[in-house]
């Protein structure tokens, strides 16, 4: 094929830009070079399936500790305490399900949907404790003293595990509500707390149940709101 002198123009034209191309795949492939290895994240029920275990083990451990102060209550014999029971297992399982699916991209639905679960859940904990604070009345005897203190110190101090655990996978995904998944992770880890202290606590007082035990996750969703959302912004850069 011969080029003329009115086609070399063109042609100039059409290697310079196979030049320009050539630039943009050596710029590429430095800019790939120079990226880390990325590490899979686990499935989500894999993940859960850790924290359930590793939770089931801290029980375990509470549970024979404290074999010989355990009454015989039953949770069935009062309907407040089944309530909260059933509302901190909720308020975990979509807590925990939520913080898990929101470090994943393309997981939104799920992550709501747990969001909405979890809030579901320890609502109507909380609204079980406030019929029972207003059935028994202002002349109900109140619990130990000490006791609130006591129940949500154990609880947080329970709900330090999950966390940990619960936050090593929200960071190693890609978060992008930070703050929202902040929050429902400590609200998730604090239930999981609360959920340890409410099976070994013989208090029944929904006054004692409201504070002590429902008041672990609720006080650690609030501190997610703020400061743990600013250090979880600066381990992602």
């Amino acid at each position: 094929m011969v080029i003329g002198p009115a086609a070399a123009p063109g042609f100039r034209f059409l290697l310079e830009r196979c030049g320009m191309t050539d630039s943009s795949q050596r710029l590429i492939a430095r800019l790939v070079d120079d990226l880390e290895a990325v590490r899979p994240l686990p499935p989500i029920r894999q993940a859960f399936s850790l924290i359930l275990a590793l939770w089931a083990g801290l029980l375990g451990v509470v549970l024979w500790s404290k074999a010989s102060e355990l009454g015989t209550a039953s949770l069935l014999e009062d309907p407040v305490y089944l309530a909260s029971f059933i509302g901190l297992v909720v308020a975990a399982f979509g807590g925990t399900i939520s913080a898990l699916a929101s470090g994943r991209p393309g997981r939104d639905r799920l992550e709501l949907s747990g969001l909405l679960l979890s809030i579901l859940g320890l609502l109507a904990a909380v609204i079980a404790c406030w019929v029972g604070i207003r059935s028994l009345g202002p002349l109900a005897p109140p619990p130990p003293p000490g006791a609130d203190a006591m129940c949500f110190e154990t609880g947080a101090m329970l709900a330090l595990l999950p966390a940990g655990v619960i936050l090593v996978f929200v960071v190693r995904g890609w978060t992008a509500h930070p703050i929202r998944a902040a929050a429902i992770a400590l609200l998730a880890s604090g239930a999981l707390g609360a959920l340890i202290v409410h099976v070994t606590c013989n208090v029944l007082d929904p006054r004692h149940v409201l504070v002590g035990h429902l008041g672990v996750p609720i006080v650690l969703s609030l501190l997610g709101l703020y400061p743990l959302a600013i250090v979880l912004r600066r381990l992602r850069r």
